[in-house]
C-alpha cells in the first residue's frame, strides 16, 4: 500500500517575505535591492520581467522601478556613506568670522536703535566687514554681494533676523514718577502677592481700531532678545485728542465690552455709549457696577485712570455702596492682570472674521468665556508684586508685563 500523507499534495503559496514587500511610498533597501537584482537577472538571461510582477512582489510602481534602476544605488540617499564635503558646492560669500563681527556689533547696547535697524549692507560695513565681490556671467563681471547674501549668512550662522521691534510706550517724567509713587503705596499696603487675591481687575475692550506702525530691527531670534531694552521701540504717546480725531475721521463699527477678571472669576458685560467713538461715560459705568451687584462684595476693584472711572458720579456711587476701588495712574496697563490677558484674547478673537455684530459678540463670549484658561489668570496673582517692584526699578517706565 502506497504511503500518502497528503503533505505533498498541499498547495504552496510562493509569496515574498514580509521584508521584501512594502506598501509605503518610500522604498527601503530590500525593495531597492530586489528591483536592481531583477533587472540584472533579466539582462543576463535575456528574459524580460514585466514591471507588474515586480510591483506585485515589492510594491514599487513602474516609475519607481525605472528610477531605482537608473540610480544603480541599493541604499537610499540618506543611508549612503558620507564621502565628505561636495567639492562642487560654492563657498559661502561671508565667513563665520564676518557673521561673528556683525553679531558682536548688534549685541553692543551702546549702538543706537536706528543704527541696528539699518540695511544689511550698512550694518556689515559698520561692523568692519569687508564685503567680497562675486563673479557673475550674466552680465559678466564682478559685483558686490547682495543684501540677501548678508541676510542669509547672518540667519544661518548667528540666528540674526530682521524683526519688528518690541514696542513700549515712553512715558514723560511726571507720569513715570506718579507710577513709582503709586507702586510704593500699594506695596506698603499689600506687600505680598497673596494680599492681592481679593483684587479684581477690569478694563474695556474696543474692537475695530487699526494697527500702528512700528520700527524694525536686526536681532537674534527668541523672546529674550525681543524684550531687551536695546531692541525695544519706545514710542511717544499720542494725545487723546489725536486718537479721538483719527477715530472720527476713519470711523469703524466698534464693539464695546466691559471685562473683569479675578482669582477664579471672570465676567464680560457688553454696553453701549451715547457717542460715536466708544468713549465710556460715568453714567454707563455706574450701570455696569449695578449689574455686577453682589460680585463686588468683599472685593477691591482695580480700574485704570479713565475720566469716566474717576468721575464724581462713580465715586459717589462707590462710597454709597461701600465698593472699594483702586485707580491706577495713567498709562499703566502693565500693572493690570486684565491687560496682560487682553492680547491673547484679542488675538484669538481676530483669528476669524465676523460678518455681523451679533456674530462678533457670540465669538467674543466663546473666546473669553470658554477658551480662556482661568488657571493662567490665577497664576498671574502668584507673583503679582513683581510688577510693582519692576516698575520702581525702571523708574516708572513701562515694564515687560
Amino acid at each position: 500500500m502506497a504511503f500518502n500523507s497528503g503533505y505533498r499534495m498541499r498547495k504552496r503559496h510562493y509569496t515574498p517575505p514580509p521584508t521584501l514587500y512594502s506598501d509605503s511610498r518610500v522604498l527601503e533597501t530590500p525593495q531597492r535591492a530586489s528591483i536592481i537584482f531583477a533587472r540584472a537577472l533579466e539582462q543576463e538571461l535575456s528574459v524580460p520581467i514585466p514591471p507588474a510582477i515586480l510591483t506585485k512582489l515589492t510594491g514599487a510602481s513602474a516609475r519607481s522601478q525605472s528610477r531605482i534602476a537608473a540610480s544603480k544605488e541599493v541604499r537610499r540617499l540618506q543611508n549612503r556613506p558620507d564621502n565628505g564635503p561636495d567639492p562642487r558646492s560654492r563657498l559661502p560669500a561671508l565667513t563665520r568670522s564676518d557673521t561673528a563681527a556683525i553679531e558682536g556689533y548688534l549685541s553692543d547696547e551702546n549702538i543706537p536703535l536706528d543704527d541696528r535697524g539699518a540695511p544689511w549692507l550698512d550694518i556689515a560695513e559698520a561692523a568692519g566687514v569687508e564685503l567680497p565681490e562675486t563673479i557673475h556671467f550674466k552680465p559678466p563681471g564682478r559685483r558686490e554681494v547682495t543684501t540677501q547674501t548678508v541676510q542669509r549668512a547672518c540667519k544661518k550662522d548667528a540666528g540674526i533676523i530682521n524683526a519688528v521691534c518690541h514696542e513700549e510706550k515712553k512715558l514723560p517724567p511726571k507720569q513715570a514718577d506718579a507710577r513709582v509713587d503709586f507702586s510704593e503705596e500699594q506695596l506698603e499696603e499689600r506687600p505680598h502677592s497673596i494680599d492681592w487675591e481679593d483684587v479684581y481687575f477690569c478694563d474695556e475692550f474696543h474692537f475695530g481700531v487699526g494697527p500702528q506702525t512700528t520700527k524694525r530691527v536686526k536681532r537674534k531670534r527668541g523672546r529674550a532678545y525681543r524684550d531687551k531694552p536695546m531692541n525695544t521701540h519706545r514710542k511717544e504717546m499720542p494725545t487723546k485728542e489725536v486718537k479721538k480725531k483719527a477715530r472720527e475721521e476713519n470711523h469703524l463699527k466698534m464693539i464695546s465690552v466691559f471685562v473683569i477678571v479675578g482669582k477664579n472669576y471672570r465676567r464680560a458685560i457688553t454696553y453701549t455709549v451715547p457717542n460715536k467713538v466708544g468713549k465710556m461715560t460715568g453714567e454707563v459705568y455706574v450701570e455696569i457696577l449695578k449689574e455686577l451687584g453682589g460680585d463686588l462684595n468683599g472685593i477691591t476693584l482695580w480700574q485704570d485712570k479713565d475720566s469716566a472711572h474717576d468721575s464724581k458720579v462713580v465715586i459717589d456711587y462707590a462710597k454709597a455702596r461701600g465698593i472699594s476701588i483702586i485707580t491706577s495712574p495713567g498709562n499703566s496697563p502693565d500693572l493690570s492682570i486684565m491687560e496682560t490677558m487682553a492680547h491673547p484674547v484679542k488675538k484669538a478673537f481676530h483669528s476669524r472674521r465676523c460678518a455681523s455684530e451679533k456674530t462678533a459678540l457670540a465669538r467674543f463670549r466663546k473666546v473669553f468665556g470658554e477658551d480662556t484658561d482661568q488657571e493662567k489668570i490665577n497664576n498671574q496673582y502668584t507673583w503679582y508684586t513683581k510688577r510693582l517692584h519692576e516698575c520702581i526699578r525702571l523708574g516708572g517706565q513701562m515694564t515687560k508685563y
